[in-house]
């Protein structure tokens, strides 16, 4: 019954879209199957047109293999391109539908040429939420609107992503790492009052007087340090040591769980990796393309003991395995698409499963406000140890 209640979804969508003279973008919670709505506009579009041409344009190599392998089951391999964006926007290409999934990435300013650089007749937009921070998502609908949205909570009223608990575990930083915070957050207050206070109308100015060459010397120094000392907050308590013993004592507690660790550095992956022994894997973009392809074929394979994946940020998107039920946040940020798209890597449908995901932070931090911003909406529940979780 769940399945085909989303089958009758995505196939008016498909109808939507169709109707829309081929043209918009599908805002759809992770786990929906945004992926199979493509499959299933494109299985339409070659039975009319058997030498019809299909550009997909993906953002990383994994998503691009992850593509290729769903377009060979379902036999329209022959007619698709899957290509990476930083390809794309260099190349010319020509065809009857252009898909762009995570199609939010597009608005940067060297990504937004791919509509300038393959020429179109029908375009379709994929992503689990169509907003930037910079506001160039306005650039992406000009090209293909919003046609249709599917929540989260659509999604979980349905049945077609597991039941889920979200909590968020204060993890207090270490003494040496709590005056390093300050420091840093003292220069921050410094740096903020002379350019007025804060908030993002502070951001706004720092970001412009870097840019304009009038500024004056003292207007660029302060600036900068603004930033300098936004960055350093986030680094100190992102990778708080304090926040290891507290990881094993989850990944010990859920033994018989598969779970990703999402962190902000490599280093912390790493340290993480070695801490939680054979049982774990990390993943980074400073690996080989053979290395990771390597770590999730041991992740995905149920006869092997590697059942953790501690990773940076190249497993936010495109990272597919149902059973995976426990996500661990030791470092997030304020974006929402962020938190969507790690939430949908744990949440998955599988029968049965019931999946958790722990968001750690360093309270009186930066972190609480980081939380508060890329969790509205969601229900959350706020411990202080790990004995609450369950």
């Amino acid at each position: 019954m769940k399945d085909s209640t989303r089958t009758s979804k995505q196939i008016e969508i498909v109808e939507t879209w169709r109707k829309g003279h081929g043209m918009g973008t599908v805002v759809a919670a992770t786990g929906f199957g945004k992926t199979r709505v493509a499959i299933l506009a494109i299985q339409r579009f070659v039975k009319l047109d058997v030498n019809a041409r299909v550009v997909i344009v993906v953002p990383t190599l994994n998503l691009q293999d992850q593509w290729i392998k769903e377009l060979q089951a379902h036999k329209v391999n022959d007619n698709c391109e899957v290509v990476v964006v930083n390809t794309a926007y260099k190349n010319t290409y020509k065809c009857e539908i252009l898909v762009l999934d995570e199609i939010h990435c597009y608005g940067a300013p060297q990504f937004k040429k791919i509509f300038k650089t393959i020429s179109y007749d029908y375009i379709l937009g994929l992503t689990a939420t169509i907003e930037r921070s910079d506001g160039k998502h306005d650039i992406l609908l000009e090209h293909c609107p919003i046609i249709a949205e599917v929540t989260i909570d659509e999604c979980y009223d349905n049945g077609w992503v597991s039941p889920y608990k979200v909590y968020n575990l204060a993890v207090p930083m270490l003494p040496e790492e709590v005056r390093e915070y300050e420091k840093a957050n003292s220069r921050f207050r410094w740096a903020a009052g002379l350019l007025g206070g804060g908030g993002s109308a502070t951001f706004r100015l720092a970001q412009q007087i870097l840019k304009d060459n009038r500024s004056t010397p003292d207007q660029k120094a302060a600036a900068g340090t603004y930033f300098n000392s936004i960055r350093e907050r986030g680094q100190v308590c992102k990778n708080s040591k304090a926040k290891l013993p507290i990881i094993n004592e989850i990944i010990t507690k859920f033994s018989d769980r598969k779970a990703l660790i999402f962190s902000d550095s490599t280093a912390f992956a790493d340290e993480l990796k070695e801490l939680l022994g054979d049982e774990c894997l990390s993943f980074h973009s400073k690996q080989t393309k053979k290395v990771r392809a390597e770590v999730l074929k041991k992740f995905k394979d149920g006869r092997t003991k590697q059942r953790i994946i501690s990773a940076v940020k190249a497993l936010n998107a495109g990272f597919d395995v149902p059973d995976c039920s426990l996500g661990i946040v030791a470092a997030g940020n304020s974006k929402k698409l962020d938190n969507i798209q790690r939430t949908g890597r744990i949440i998955r449908y599988v029968p049965g499963k019931e999946a958790i995901i722990i968001n750690l932070y360093a309270p009186d931090t930066q972190e609480v406000a980081w939380l508060t911003n890329r969790q509205e909406g969601q229900e959350v529940i706020w411990v202080e140890n790990v004995n609450e979780i369950n």
